[in-house]
């Protein structure tokens, strides 16, 4: 059910794509234009893995990569994020491949070939980013969303949001953060501001080396800042994936990351960040 503990914010967690998003709407105009809203952003997240899930063999995406229907063919949706993820495999030098190695296919519940499109690592940002719209329809004066750890925020006002200890499985609530970064200030050209945190510590070994073909392990998780969910959630992707390569690349291109490189015997963590990056780690 929705809190509403003041007539002005609403708290709200959607299950879409085998994850809960939680929205947060503060400075409510009219509760129930900010539900039918909310139902809008559910009904298009949902929408969205009807089409591009792999772990469905009848959806689109899942028939396109297995072969059996050309991407001509299929949705236009499924060529844009096909087109998406190679584009961000040529900015990230080849980290984020967006391909299926034999090994992350045999994890899924549907048979692909090795080499088959793999999307994944933009496909949850990319939906976010395509149903943010239908929150306009809320009436409220600032939102974030949360998607599992990455974090969008508009509108009004500013968002301190916390980068979650790797240690921490499931809801960290009530641990102490890695780090903290305030997001937002609704300001043009900045309408967006979002958060990416890739890694380990929710699903182990799901991130692969496109170079060697193992599971990725240069960092314990690595988290990117920027106006584009979507860039945010790629490069994330990629650091991990490429490491030390990765890293060096994201300076050059004034990305602002911070990478988690191990923790320290007596509590905390040492981590590695780009110029870019607005801490104290610096």
């Amino acid at each position: 059910m929705p809190v509403v503990p003041d007539r002005a914010t609403l708290t709200r967690i959607v299950h879409a794509m085998a994850m809960p998003f939680t929205v947060r709407l503060r400075g409510v105009e009219d509760p129930a234009a900010a539900e039918r809203a909310v139902d809008a952003f559910e009904a298009s997240l949902r929408e969205a893995d009807d089409l591009l899930s792999l772990w469905r063999p009848e959806t689109p995406m899942s028939r396109v990569a297995r072969g059996e229907l050309h991407v001509d063919d299929a949705p236009a949706e499924v060529a844009a994020v096909l087109a998406l993820a190679s584009a961000w495999g040529k900015e990230t030098g080849g980290a984020f491949d967006a391909r299926l190695t034999a090994r992350a296919a045999r994890r899924l519940p549907v048979p692909y070939p090795p080499g088959a499109p793999d999307p994944t690592g933009v496909v949850k940002s990319w939906a976010v980013v395509r149903a943010l719209p239908t929150l306009a329809a809320a009436r409220a004066e600032g939102w974030l969303v949360d998607a599992s750890g990455d974090v969008v925020v508009g509108g009004q006002g500013q968002w301190r949001v916390g980068i979650a200890d790797p240690r921490t499985q499931g809801d960290p609530t009530g641990t102490r953060p890695v780090d903290a970064v305030a997001l937002g200030d609704g300001s043009a050209p900045r309408p967006w501001r979002a958060l990416a945190t890739s890694g380990g510590a929710q699903v182990h070994d799901h991130i692969w080396d496109p170079v060697t073909g193992d599971v990725a392990r240069h960092y314990l998780q690595v988290s990117v800042l920027g106006d584009d969910p979507v860039a945010c959630d790629a490069w994330a992707t990629a650091i991990c994936a490429r490491g030390p390569h990765a890293l060096a690349l994201a300076a050059d291109r004034q990305v602002a990351a911070l990478a988690v490189t191990g923790g320290r015997s007596e509590g905390g963590y040492d981590a590695l960040t780009t110029p870019a990056w607005p801490s104290s780690w610096h």
